[in-house]
C-alpha cells in the first residue's frame, strides 16, 4: 500500500522505529522547562513504569490531580498562581502545525519541503486533512492520536515559551490548561505575554476570558472536586435511591455552576464497579426514575452521552435488568423517538441510541421506522453502509451486532484498561 507517495504505511516497516524516536524527541525536548501532564496512558503509582489498571473513565481526573498536588507540594515559595487555557484548543489547531512541531517552521516553509511527504510531520498533517474533508483546521476530541499530535505541538509551544521563564518561576501543563506559579505578579505577565506570542507562532489562541491571577493559596485546587466529594462522601459504595438522587442533584448543580467542569463524567465513573456493575441499588419502581435521570445527564453534557449508555447496559444486563428488559427498551425507544424529530441537532445522540438498541437486539420496540438522512446515523439505524461499496480492498464498516460482539459498552468505552 502507498500513502502520500511513500511506501508502507505511516508507522510500518523500517521507518517505525525512527518516526517514533522523532516524535518522542519533539515531545520529551531537553529544551522544555514546562512539566506536561498531558500523557493519554494511565499511570499506576504503585507500579511505575508499567500500565495501570486506572479505568479511563477515572484517568483525566487522576492526572489533573497530581498536577494539583505537585503544585501544593511547592506552592509555598511563591506568590501569585496564574491559571489560563487556550482558547477553542482541539477545532482551531492547525493540522500545518504538525510539521512545525516535529521538523522545525523554517525548514517545512522553504518550499521545496512543503509536500515533500519523507517528513513524518508532513504525512501526519496530510492524513488529519483527509480524516476531516481536507480541512486544515481541528483535530478530532477524544482519539489518543489526537492527543498525541496536540501534545506535539504544544511542546513546541513550551519549548518556544521556556526562553522566557524566569529560573524562579514554574510552569505546568495539562493539554491545553496552564497553571504557573511566580514571585511576583510582573513575572506572571511577563510568561503571560511569552505564552501569547509562542501560541500565535502556531496559530493558537490565549483565553483571555480565562486567564486569572490568583493570591496563594487560592487557586490551588478545583473547588468543584471539594463540593463534589463533599456531595458523594463514599463513591465506592453502594447507592439507595434516595442517596443517588441526592448526589445526582449536586451533581448537576455543580454542573450548571462549572460548565465543562467533567463532574458528570466523575460522578458516572463512580457510580460503577470495575467489574462494570452499577452501584445503584434498584427495584421496580425506582428502575424508570434512574433511568430518566440518566438520560438527562446525557442531555447535560453531550460527550458523556456514551458513559450513560454503558451505564444503562450494566443494568440491562444484571439480573435484575434481565427481568426488566422491555421497560428499559422502551424508555430508550421513547428517547430516540423524542430525538429523532430534529435529526439534525440530535445525529451523535440518536447514533448511539440506535447502536444500544440494535447491539442488544432491541430494535423490535422501535415504535415507528425512521428515514434518517445523515449516512452514518442512517448505517447505524439499519446496520448497513453502503455509501463505500466499491472500496473492495478494505472494509470500513461492521454491523452493529458484529462489532458490539459479546463486549459491552463500559468495556469497550474503557480504550485504557489493559487486556
Amino acid at each position: 500500500m502507498e500513502i502520500l507517495g511513500v511506501s508502507g504505511s505511516l508507522l510500518d516497516g523500517n521507518q517505525h522505529a525512527s518516526n517514533w524516536k522523532t516524535v518522542l524527541g519533539a515531545i520529551f525536548h531537553p529544551k522544555n522547562k514546562v512539566c506536561s501532564y498531558s500523557f493519554p496512558i494511565p499511570l499506576d503509582s504503585k507500579n511505575p513504569g508499567s500500565v495501570g489498571k486506572l479505568r479511563s473513565g477515572r484517568m483525566i481526573y487522576e492526572f489533573i490531580e497530581m498536577a494539583e498536588n505537585d503544585i501544593a507540594a511547592i506552592a509555598h515559595r511563591f506568590k501569585f498562581l496564574i491559571k489560563s487555557d487556550v482558547k477553542n484548543f482541539y477545532p482551531s489547531l492547525y493540522t500545518h502545525s504538525i510539521p512545525w512541531a516535529l521538523h522545525g517552521k523554517t525548514l517545512i516553509r522553504k518550499p521545496a519541503n512543503r509536500t515533500n511527504y519523507s517528513f513524518v510531520g508532513n504525512r501526519l498533517d496530510k492524513l488529519f486533512q483527509n480524516s476531516n474533508d481536507g480541512r486544515t483546521n481541528g483535530l478530532p476530541i477524544g482519539p489518543a492520536v489526537s492527543d498525541i499530535a496536540a501534545e506535539l505541538v504544544m511542546s513546541a509551544v513550551d519549548r518556544q515559551l521556556s526562553a522566557s521563564i524566569p529560573t524562579d518561576a514554574v510552569v505546568v501543563r495539562f493539554k491545553d490548561d496552564y497553571r504557573i506559579l511566580v514571585r511576583s505578579e510582573a513575572d506572571g505577565r511577563t510568561i503571560i505575554k511569552a505564552l501569547q506570542a509562542a501560541l500565535k507562532d502556531y496559530r493558537l489562541e490565549l483565553n483571555d476570558e480565562k486567564t486569572q491571577f490568583h493570591c496563594l493559596p487560592a487557586g490551588i485546587f478545583r473547588d468543584w472536586v471539594s463540593q463534589y466529594h463533599a456531595a458523594n462522601r463514599a463513591p465506592k459504595a453502594y447507592y439507595p435511591f434516595r442517596r443517588f438522587k441526592e448526589t445526582y442533584l449536586l451533581v448537576v448543580a455543580i454542573d450548571r455552576a462549572n460548565p465543562g467542569c467533567g463532574v458528570i463524567d466523575r460522578f458516572l465513573a463512580d457510580i460503577v464497579t470495575k467489574k462494570y456493575r452499577l452501584r445503584v441499588k434498584l427495584d421496580k419502581r425506582t428502575l424508570p426514575k434512574v433511568l430518566s435521570l440518566l438520560l438527562m445527564l446525557g442531555a447535560l453534557r453531550t460527550k458523556a452521552f456514551p458513559k450513560v449508555l454503558a451505564t444503562i447496559e450494566s443494568i440491562l444486563q444484571s439480573p435484575f435488568g434481565k427481568k426488566h428488559v422491555a421497560e428499559i427498551a422502551e424508555h430508550l425507544a421513547d428517547h430516540l423517538a423524542q430525538l429523532s424529530v430534529r435529526e439534525a441537532e440530535n445525529r451523535y445522540l440518536i447514533a448511539w441510541i440506535s447502536y444500544f438498541l440494535r447491539a442488544n437486539s432491541l430494535t423490535g420496540y422501535i415504535k415507528a421506522k425512521y428515514k434518517y438522512k445523515d449516512p452514518i446515523v442512517r448505517a447505524t439505524y439499519t446496520s448497513r453502509f453502503t455509501l463505500y461499496k466499491h472500496c473492495k480492498d478494505f472494509q470500513v464498516f461492521l454491523p452493529v451486532r458484529q462489532a458490539a460482539k459479546s463486549t459491552p459498552l463500559l468495556k469497550h468505552l474503557d480504550v485504557f484498561k489493559p487486556q
